[in-house]
């Protein structure tokens, strides 16, 4: 049986269970090429809910086995202008799951990236602002992506804010430590929710603290 008979789809089914038992099957069995042939069935043109749930069972290989989804990185960046909308933000978890193998493939698609986050759901955004935060640790590219992740600061929603600044504290450059308090006090009057306002106030205190 072609191993895309075996997702939600194919079962007459909305949840994710089906998708997450292919995924548990291609990882246990470390077979790359059930990943290609999740991806040629991709290639054909199935209706919309097929294309999600492959997109989807190739983000929980991802999850668990990057390595085995890593060849996959041009395909998935294809996929963030699909109109679909699970399509996208699945492609941008999976990408987020192999950013670490496959930076200088992300760094060259960044226009695509950063694109499909400024269009695309919470998902897609906050999975996006991850793969910039991986690209950053790499000391070669940490200048540049400093200043995009500035920009996606500055225009992240009020309610993700907190959470970026964390995510992007765990690994900061000390070079890095003025600007970046900078740019958050400049969004803090956009905060208005009394728990995302403790938050990023808190980090903010971290971040002084470092000064």
């Amino acid at each position: 049986m072609p191993i895309h008979n075996q997702l939600a789809y194919a079962l007459d089914r909305n949840d994710q269970e089906p998708n997450k038992r292919v995924a548990q099957q291609i990882v246990d069995a470390g077979r790359e090429e059930e990943v290609r042939e999740l991806v040629s069935f991709i290639e054909t043109g199935p209706k919309q809910r097929a294309q999600s749930d492959v997109i989807l069972a190739l983000a929980y290989v991802g999850e668990q086995a990057p390595k085995l989804l890593a060849n996959q990185a041009d395909f998935l960046i294809s996929q963030l202008s699909s109109p679909i909308n699970r399509v996208v933000f699945g492609s941008m978890i999976g990408l987020s799951h192999i950013a670490h193998l496959k930076k200088e493939t992300l760094y060259d698609s960044l226009p695509q990236i950063i694109d499909a986050m400024d269009a695309g759901t919470v998902v897609t955004r906050d999975y996006g602002f991850r793969i910039m935060v991986t690209l950053y640790e790499d000391t070669n590219l940490q200048e540049d992506m400093f200043l995009l992740i500035q920009e996606q600061l500055m225009k992240a929603p009020s309610n993700q804010l907190g959470q970026y600044a964390e995510r992007l504290i765990e690994v900061l450059n000390k070079n890095h430590l003025k600007p970046l308090i900078d740019t958050l006090e400049e969004r803090r009057n956009d905060v208005s929710n009394e728990h995302h306002i403790k938050r990023l106030n808190k980090n903010l205190k971290k971040l002084y603290k470092q000064l």
